[in-house]
């Protein structure tokens, strides 16, 4: 016995459509971040940019063969890697904030490896702290930033092995990053 659902069609059609919109929204609600994402780092990279030439006398910019933003003169330098620069919320307010890797250079010579942490206030960044004891940012997520450090001094000979190495994440509090718990 064949049991007649009226207009079955219709209510397909409506639960299809209605996944199709929302799909769409999801897609557009992304879209818009990766905006406001992309938005920010070029602020960022703006900021930082003529921050470190502010640092120098007659400093050139240039993106070098590897790729790395390279603000020079003959004597000095800094290279910004900009593939590693994170955005996110750090601070209580609503603006991105960020955290820039950065190389320091005497002459050629890369002398150092830094992260910046940049807070965004009013439409400018304000760099709030530099960091040297960090190899890598994985993210800023719930306002933390989260971390790959060493649990050795850096003038340990096992300084920067892998088993020497822990993920720990900061937070922004009272002007500086303090471990979160």
């Amino acid at each position: 016995m064949l049991i007649k659902i009226p207009h079955m069609r219709s209510y397909f059609f409506i639960i299809f459509l209605a996944s199709f919109l929302s799909s769409c929204n999801l897609n557009n609600s992304t879209s818009r971040t990766d905006n406001q994402s992309e938005t920010a780092q070029k602020a960022v990279i703006g900021y930082s940019e003529t921050y470190f030439k502010d640092k120098l006398k007659n400093a050139r910019i240039f993106i070098d063969e590897d790729g790395l933003i390279t603000i020079s003169n003959e004597l000095a330098g800094y290279k910004i890697n900009q593939p590693k620069i994170m955005t996110g919320l750090i601070d209580d307010d609503k603006n991105d904030d960020a955290v820039v890797p950065f190389y320091t250079l005497r002459g050629q010579t890369v002398t150092g490896y830094y992260h910046m942490i940049m807070l965004n206030s009013a439409d400018t960044f304000k760099v709030v702290k530099t960091m040297n004891d960090i190899f890598n940012i994985h993210g800023i997520k719930n306002r933390e930033i989260i971390a790959e450090v060493s649990t050795v001094s850096p003038d340990s000979p096992g300084y920067g092995c892998a088993e020497c190495k822990e993920v720990v994440k900061y937070r922004y509090s009272n002007g500086d990053l303090v471990k979160a718990e």
